[in-house]
């Protein structure tokens, strides 16, 4: 009996971490096309005192999704 439950244990973990890794992947990307987006329009980046990503969908989705996680 404890060791089924050792294997089953071990799946939950193995799915949490894979879960983990592809939403925090998935947050970078989502935050990254919203700056992509918004460098194609020509905004002045955050770097620069620009503060065009906080109107960006994009960017709150990927921002949102990472936290999320936590």
């Amino acid at each position: 009996m404890g060791q089924d439950r050792g294997k089953y244990d071990f799946y939950i973990g193995l799915a949490l971490a894979v879960s983990s890794s592809i939403f925090i992947g998935g947050s970078f990307i989502l935050k990254k096309k919203g700056l992509l987006r918004l460098a194609r329009k020509g905004s002045m980046r955050a770097g620069q005192g620009g503060h065009a990503y906080l109107k960006e969908c994009l960017w709150w989705a990927g921002l949102l999704s990472k936290l999320e996680l936590y």
